[in-house]
């Protein structure tokens, strides 16, 4: 019995540091996307927007999309610069990563659902129990990471001024401690836990109301509610993104944190009232086409 016990963790912990070496080499392959998708969620608009013709033939006015941003970014700073911010990123996936697992093995999920026996009051109960056990787990990984992941948008940001106050990540951290204090090392905290947690609980609601009432429940059907429940609840929770990374940088020193590039907001309730206002909720969130909001806040978003 000893010995099953002993190979079952091993055979965990294998697949966890599978898990985390995947994703840190995803991450990798694709932070040059990542950084242009975060600077237009702060709004920098370097590059003007260009006519195109739809497919009905209507001409719209549209952005280039996030691989020529990319490619600008290249341009300006090099090969070298298209990984601005990665190496704190990758400690915070590593440290959201071991904490989320760490919790989680002292907080056990029962995903053995059988379908075919138990009542829908059984099975919503145990999705319930189980998404609460993982909101736990979400919740702590990304308070113990998020200094990280300001540290590597911060990072990011200096690209709009060509600043240099965040080189390295120890010295990065001191220096918001000595600035700001603890406020600054979890700026954008909240709407970041609003979006990780709402994604955990549609996620988990919506993969069983499809496989439960929507598809049959084999194997491929798991995987397509699985996708399908993911695709939706991203979409839903990608505005908390936007707010995040602007709240991150907001009146941090960097030029692109302070007017007239972004007003100063009291709070991230404050910023998310503002982005709706002008229709910029969800700026980045297409790769391929971007259209011009109708409201473009430059100056207007001081008075």
């Amino acid at each position: 019995m000893d010995s099953d016990n002993e190979n079952r963790n091993e055979k965990n912990g294998d697949l966890s540091r599978n898990t985390l070496v995947a994703k840190c080499v995803m991450k990798s392959i694709t932070h040059p996307l990542d950084y242009a998708r975060f600077l237009v969620q702060i709004g920098h608009e370097p590059m003007s927007p260009y006519n195109y013709r739809t497919l009905l033939g209507e001409q719209r006015l549209i952005l280039p999309n996030l691989i020529t941003y990319a490619k600008y970014i290249y341009s300006v700073d090099g090969f070298k610069g298209m990984y601005i911010g990665l190496g704190p990123k990758i400690l915070g996936i590593c440290i959201e990563h071991f904490s989320f697992v760490l919790v989680s093995d002292y907080i056990k999920s029962d995903k053995n659902y059988n379908v075919d026996k138990d009542s829908d009051l059984e099975i919503w109960k145990k999705c319930a129990v189980n998404t609460s056990k993982e909101i736990i787990c979400t919740a702590t990984s990304i308070v113990m990471s998020h200094p990280l992941y300001v540290v590597s948008m911060r990072m990011m940001a200096q690209f709009v001024g060509y600043e240099h106050r965040y080189t390295v990540v120890l010295q990065s951290l001191s220096l918001i401690n000595r600035e700001e204090g603890v406020n600054g090392l979890f700026a954008g905290l909240i709407p970041r836990l609003l979006a990780g947690l709402g994604t955990v609980i549609l996620v988990n609601v919506a993969k069983q109301a499809f496989s439960r009432y929507l598809f049959d429940p084999s194997p491929i059907a798991l995987n397509i509610a699985d996708f399908a429940a993911s695709y939706l609840a991203n979409a839903a929770t990608y505005p908390f993104n936007v707010v995040t990374a602007c709240i991150a940088i907001n009146n941090c020193g960097l030029a692109a944190g302070m007017p007239p590039d972004m007003p100063v907001f009291g709070n991230w309730l404050e910023c998310m009232r503002y982005m709706y206002r002008f229709d910029q909720l969800n700026r980045g969130s297409s790769t391929w086409f971007r259209r011009v909001p109708q409201a473009q806040p430059k100056l207007l978003k001081l008075l």
